[in-house]
């Protein structure tokens, strides 16, 4: 069962053992040796022929001989972008750009990596980058970039630069789905900027706030949603949410994002009548539900705040409620291996939580999660080595700061069983 169990966790961390490889490597490639080049040409013969894993290890080959290989670096970089393993894709893409100074594509999916980790000033630069180095705009992947910029500004409320970045996308685009979808991010910030136009399809409610028939999609939205959707601060969200839901107490979607930014300040107790209610509401809209099926989201995130409570038994059925409707839902799947664990049913959770690493090998709650199940397990060597992959995934710092503690103190445990190391370490003083 151990080495069931190490085998599936390595999928997880092989690309952050590999980006050490890169990062630590001292060697220095010898000019006149063609070796690294010829892995990385068999690297790409076995990638042109999908055979993902042969050139995963061919490229790995090339930067052990050669860590500034640019197009093996490059290679590996967008490898873990699509395994979602971004803090790896970053280091990887990162050394690429020294000799891919010009490269398009790598700013793009740098950007992508640096978004999916929540990191808006990389994603900007990055982003940037490839938006500038195609002045006639003629590469595709300088358009991507340019309507992600757009997506990182609102997100972060620079709303004057998302407003002029969606322009110059529609200036571009040519797929009629993302030109209705870039006019409709246009509608949605002049709603949220003040300065939206009726356009003879608009809804009111009774004190004349805007609700619905919001551009050409015709959305179901409002001034105060939007303001709150577009910060990335969850103390203005749950303000800004409370706003729409007055103006609006039809729209489910607001008490269910009121009970997320909630959770996300960990006020677990106040974010549970926000789930429910998004769940009520949701179940009376005929329009979008018309079985009246329980939401989903709304259950698995019921289930996150019954387990912060200590109620897992409680957590575990609102987790078992989303599952059947969705059975491989990430945050239901999520809580019920954490209720799981906070049962002891330890070889229930272990499976549930490999898997979810497995998929999202730099998602660090996933990671934390593994690390707590298998403490509980008593596997101190597998519980040290998803804390450290838990610890390298985390952007959040305080958060950071508390599993560094945590890891801290299983290192200085793992050593105190071992007299000859103390001993060392305690000599190296």
């Amino acid at each position: 069962m151990m080495r069931k169990h190490l085998a599936i966790f390595t999928m997880a961390v092989i690309s952050t053992l590999s980006m050490s490889f890169a990062e630590n490597s001292t060697e220095n490639p010898d000019p006149h040796s063609v070796l690294y080049e010829l892995h990385f040409q068999k690297g790409m013969a076995h990638d042109a022929r999908g055979e993902r894993e042969l050139a995963r290890s061919r490229f790995l080959l090339t930067i052990y001989l050669h860590p500034d290989h640019p197009g093996a670096n490059y290679q590996l970089g967008v490898m873990a972008y699509s395994d979602n393993n971004n803090s790896a894709a970053i280091s990887f893409l990162k050394r690429a750009s020294g000799e891919m100074a010009d490269n398009i594509e790598l700013f793009y999916w740098l950007g992508k990596a640096y978004w999916n980790k929540g990191l808006a000033q990389g994603a900007i630069h990055s982003y940037r980058k490839a938006v500038n180095l195609d002045p006639d705009d003629e590469n595709p992947f300088s358009l991507y970039a340019l309507e992600n910029l757009a997506e990182v500004y609102t997100r972060t409320e620079r709303l004057t630069e998302s407003m002029a970045a969606y322009q110059a996308a529609l200036m571009r685009e040519t797929r009629e789905e993302w030109i209705d979808k870039i006019k409709n991010q246009i509608a949605e910030l002049h709603l949220t900027m003040g300065t939206y136009l009726d356009d003879g399809n608009t809804r009111y409610n009774d004190l004349g706030e805007a609700i619905g028939g919001i551009g050409d999609g015709d959305m179901h939205t409002n001034r105060y949603f939007e303001i709150a959707r577009h910060t990335t601060d969850p103390i203005k969200e749950a303000s800004y949410y409370r706003k729409a839901i007055k103006a609006d107490p039809g729209m489910y979607q607001s008490y269910f994002n009121l009970g997320w930014a909630l959770t996300k300040s960990g006020k677990y107790q106040q974010a549970i009548p926000a789930f429910l209610r998004s769940d009520e509401v949701w179940r009376q809209d005929e329009d979008s539900n018309p079985h009246g099926t329980p939401k989903i989201d709304a259950h698995a995130f019921l289930a996150l705040c019954y387990v912060e409570r200590g109620e897992p038994q409680k957590a575990l059925d609102l987790a078992e409620i989303a599952l059947r409707m969705a059975p491989n839902d990430y945050y239901a799947r999520l809580y019920k291996a954490q209720a799981l664990t906070k049962l002891g049913r330890i070889q229930e959770g272990v499976p549930i939580l490999e898997g979810l690493v497995a998929a999202n090998p730099d998602e660090a709650e996933a990671l934390y999660a593994l690390y707590e199940v298998y403490r509980a397990a008593s596997q101190p060597k597998l519980a040290f080595a998803a804390l450290s992959q838990a610890v390298h995934a985390q952007v959040d710092g305080q958060k950071k700061t508390r599993w560094e503690e945590e890891l801290s103190a299983l290192d200085y445990i793992h050593d105190s069983s071992h007299p000859k190391q103390r001993k060392e370490k305690n000599h190296e003083k």
